[in-house]
């Protein structure tokens, strides 16, 4: 019987190790976090400044072919003034649908921000998780420190990437 519980204990302290393990894996990959960030933040506002180019383009374009379906009403009536003016009707409607359709930037950007926030708080947990496997780990000194900033991190709602590294610096991790 003892041979067993031996045993157990043995596949349990290994288990522990390995999970230890993954733990360290992960939180060494917060540099990913940063970067997965940096990158939303950059496609936001690259996005978003496209964007305005656009809509300046698009506008300057509406006030053109409106000038210049003016210019038409004064030229005599003719099947090249029908045709031009058609043309020119057809080609405002298509920019006023075009500037209708680039909404989805906005609807873009809010799907990244949430993408973003997921990210974040992901991060938090897993930064909560390295504290408490550090808690664990460290003698009594640090194990207070540890156990005030996991405490922080509980009551804060938002943390800084700056924030998360230097929790991770202070534990040498």
């Amino acid at each position: 019987m003892e041979t067993n519980l031996l045993k157990e204990v043995k596949e349990l302290l290994e288990l522990i190790d390995s999970f230890k393990s993954e733990v360290t894996k992960i939180s060494q990959q917060k540099e990913g976090f940063k970067a997965v960030s940096h990158h939303i933040d950059t496609a936001i506002s690259e996005s978003e400044e496209a964007t305005k180019k656009v809509i300046d383009l698009i506008g300057s374009s509406l006030e053109a072919v409106q000038e210049v379906l003016s210019f038409l009403k004064e030229l005599p009536e003719g099947e090249k003034r029908e045709r031009a003016e058609e043309l020119l009707s057809r080609t405002l409607k298509d920019l006023m649908n075009a500037l209708t359709l680039l909404e989805f930037q906005d609807i873009l950007a809010q799907r990244l921000l949430k993408i973003k926030e997921f990210l974040s708080e992901l991060e938090k947990s897993i930064l909560k998780i390295v504290i408490l496997v550090g808690i664990e780990e460290s003698e009594d000194g640090k194990k207070e420190d540890l156990q005030r900033k996991l405490e922080e991190l509980q009551w804060k709602k938002e943390i800084s990437q700056d924030e998360v590294d230097e929790i991770m610096k202070q534990f040498g991790m």
